[in-house]
């Protein structure tokens, strides 16, 4: 069985781990960080433990935000959204984190994005309670994923306004008529000149009229 190819930032990672393997917690934390993707929910819990403990003082580091980057190698707006789901279901689904360390993920664990669209949904959208509650049974308990949750039930939470979906679809038509106008000059369309002469002036007089 051929090897793994490890990245340059694997390779950093992996060497930092021997590096630090006297210290259970500091390793445990940057090899979540490697596993990050698989298990974004434990990686979070660890980064919540090392912030609230100042944890990265005893470690060197001059801040929270110089660890995640030098150690971790985790952009800021990851480590921030980590963090946010995280005290999301701290405070509104304890049993989803309660749940990760108990049974290693024999349940479903939402997805980050999952998290997210039920935090926005809770904090600025327009569902009713009863709503809101089955929103969160079908995140984080029956498994829903956010594309599922936006397909049934974006419209109730964030519903468009009239003006924003006449907007949407204007967008939409001058793009498809932008794209008509440079297939049908292409070298070799297969219209007649005189039909894409006339083509030209409609999608011109289109977009005139949409976009005034």
């Amino acid at each position: 069985m051929a090897s793994k190819i490890l990245t340059k930032t694997d390779r950093a990672m992996e060497d930092q781990m021997l590096a630090v393997s006297s210290d259970p917690v500091r390793a445990d934390t940057l090899q979540k960080a490697r596993a990050f993707k698989r298990s974004w929910l434990e990686l979070a819990e660890a980064l919540n433990r090392a912030n609230d403990k100042k944890l990265w003082e005893q470690w060197g580091f001059s801040d929270f935000d110089a660890y995640c980057r030098k150690e971790l190698h985790l952009r800021g707006s990851t480590v921030q959204k980590l963090l946010g789901s995280y005290r999301f279901l701290e405070t509104s689904a304890p049993r989803v984190i309660e749940r990760a360390r108990t049974d290693h993920f024999e349940s479903p664990i939402p997805s980050i994005a999952t998290v997210e669209f039920v935090e926005k949904a809770t904090r600025e959208g327009h569902a009713d309670e009863e709503t809101l509650r089955t929103i969160h049974k079908s995140a984080f308990e029956d498994g829903v994923e956010k594309s599922g949750l936006s397909r049934k039930f974006g419209e109730i939470v964030f519903p468009v306004s009239n003006a924003d979906r006449k907007e949407k679809l204007r967008a939409s038509i001058a793009a498809a008529a932008r794209r008509l106008s440079a297939l049908i000059a292409e070298d070799g369309a297969p219209v007649p000149k005189q039909m894409a002469i006339k083509v030209e002036e409609m999608v011109g007089e289109l977009l005139a009229t949409i976009e005034n």
